[in-house]
Protein backbone atom coordinates (compact mmCIF):
# COMPACT_ATOMS: atom_id res chain seq x y z
CA UNK A 1 0.00 0.00 0.00
CA UNK A 2 3.04 2.38 0.77
CA UNK A 3 4.63 1.27 -2.89
CA UNK A 4 1.67 2.49 -4.26
CA UNK A 5 0.97 5.82 -2.31
CA UNK A 6 4.52 6.75 -3.11
CA UNK A 7 4.01 6.07 -7.36
CA UNK A 8 0.79 7.62 -7.05
CA UNK A 9 3.02 11.26 -4.96
CA UNK A 10 5.30 10.81 -8.18
CA UNK A 11 3.28 10.55 -10.73
CA UNK A 12 1.10 13.35 -9.74
CA UNK A 13 3.77 15.61 -9.36
CA UNK A 14 5.57 14.54 -12.94
CA UNK A 15 1.94 15.19 -14.45
CA UNK A 16 1.82 18.76 -12.47
CA UNK A 17 5.20 19.25 -13.21
CA UNK A 18 4.90 18.36 -16.94
CA UNK A 19 1.39 20.44 -17.74
CA UNK A 20 2.19 23.76 -15.74
CA UNK A 21 -0.32 26.63 -16.66
CA UNK A 22 2.19 27.96 -19.08
CA UNK A 23 3.23 25.47 -21.07
CA UNK A 24 2.96 25.97 -24.93
CA UNK A 25 1.89 23.52 -27.82
CA UNK A 26 2.04 24.23 -31.45
CA UNK A 27 0.91 22.37 -34.17
CA UNK A 28 1.79 23.01 -38.00
CA UNK A 29 0.09 21.05 -40.71
CA UNK A 30 1.71 21.16 -44.73
CA UNK A 31 -1.00 18.89 -46.58
CA UNK A 32 -1.35 18.99 -50.15
CA UNK A 33 -4.11 21.38 -50.33
CA UNK A 34 -4.00 22.87 -47.13
CA UNK A 35 -1.99 24.68 -44.81
CA UNK A 36 -3.05 24.63 -40.87
CA UNK A 37 -1.20 25.88 -37.39
CA UNK A 38 -2.67 25.35 -33.87
CA UNK A 39 -1.71 27.03 -30.64
CA UNK A 40 -2.25 26.26 -27.41
CA UNK A 41 -0.84 28.64 -25.03
CA UNK A 42 -0.79 30.48 -21.24
CA UNK A 43 -4.36 32.67 -22.12
CA UNK A 44 -1.95 35.54 -20.52
CA UNK A 45 -0.06 35.95 -23.51
CA UNK A 46 -3.83 36.28 -25.64
CA UNK A 47 -3.00 39.83 -25.81
CA UNK A 48 0.26 39.70 -27.11
CA UNK A 49 -1.11 37.77 -29.98
CA UNK A 50 -4.09 39.49 -31.07
CA UNK A 51 -1.83 42.44 -31.14
CA UNK A 52 0.92 40.24 -33.76
CA UNK A 53 -2.37 39.62 -35.82
CA UNK A 54 -3.63 42.95 -35.96
CA UNK A 55 -0.25 43.79 -37.37
CA UNK A 56 0.64 41.01 -39.97
CA UNK A 57 -3.22 40.08 -41.02
CA UNK A 58 -6.02 42.62 -39.77
CA UNK A 59 -7.93 44.21 -42.55
CA UNK A 60 -8.60 47.57 -42.17
CA UNK A 61 -12.02 47.01 -41.07
CA UNK A 62 -12.05 44.68 -37.84
CA UNK A 63 -9.39 43.94 -35.52
CA UNK A 64 -8.34 40.14 -33.69
CA UNK A 65 -8.29 42.44 -30.25
CA UNK A 66 -10.31 41.33 -27.44
CA UNK A 67 -12.25 38.28 -29.72
CA UNK A 68 -13.38 35.17 -29.91
CA UNK A 69 -13.55 34.21 -33.27
CA UNK A 70 -14.71 30.77 -35.33
CA UNK A 71 -14.95 31.57 -39.06
CA UNK A 72 -13.95 32.87 -42.19
CA UNK A 73 -11.80 36.10 -42.23
CA UNK A 74 -10.83 37.66 -45.86
CA UNK A 75 -8.46 40.37 -45.69
CA UNK A 76 -8.00 43.52 -48.22
CA UNK A 77 -5.77 41.41 -50.42
CA UNK A 78 -8.64 38.58 -50.64
CA UNK A 79 -6.66 35.87 -48.84
CA UNK A 80 -9.22 33.67 -47.18
CA UNK A 81 -8.82 31.49 -44.01
CA UNK A 82 -10.45 30.32 -41.11
CA UNK A 83 -9.93 31.03 -38.25
CA UNK A 84 -10.80 29.38 -34.66
CA UNK A 85 -9.35 32.23 -31.37
CA UNK A 86 -9.83 32.29 -27.82
CA UNK A 87 -7.94 33.09 -24.99
CA UNK A 88 -5.14 30.71 -24.77
CA UNK A 89 -5.80 28.88 -28.45
CA UNK A 90 -5.61 29.87 -32.12
CA UNK A 91 -5.82 27.61 -34.87
CA UNK A 92 -6.04 29.18 -38.61
CA UNK A 93 -6.30 27.16 -41.70
CA UNK A 94 -5.89 28.14 -44.89
CA UNK A 95 -6.96 26.45 -48.36
CA UNK A 96 -3.89 26.64 -50.86
CA UNK A 97 -6.31 26.04 -53.81
CA UNK A 98 -8.66 29.16 -52.51
CA UNK A 99 -5.69 31.05 -52.02
CA UNK A 100 -2.80 32.48 -54.21
CA UNK A 101 0.93 31.18 -53.14
CA UNK A 102 1.93 34.80 -52.23
CA UNK A 103 -1.15 34.59 -49.36
CA UNK A 104 -0.08 31.55 -48.27
CA UNK A 105 3.48 32.26 -47.98
CA UNK A 106 2.81 35.37 -45.79
CA UNK A 107 -0.14 33.19 -43.71
CA UNK A 108 2.60 30.85 -42.88
CA UNK A 109 5.56 33.01 -42.05
CA UNK A 110 3.34 34.84 -39.63
CA UNK A 111 2.07 31.22 -38.28
CA UNK A 112 5.88 30.23 -37.92
CA UNK A 113 6.74 33.45 -35.55
CA UNK A 114 3.83 32.84 -33.07
CA UNK A 115 5.83 30.30 -31.51
CA UNK A 116 7.90 33.67 -30.55
CA UNK A 117 5.24 35.94 -29.80
CA UNK A 118 3.66 33.48 -27.01
CA UNK A 119 6.93 32.92 -25.08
Amino acid sequence: MKKIAIVLSISIAIISCGFPDGSISIKHSQYSHYYEMTAKFNPDRTAAVERWLDKELSPSDMSFTNTEIDGNITLDNYATFYVKKSPGFLNIKLDKERNSDEAYQHLRAVCERINEVVR
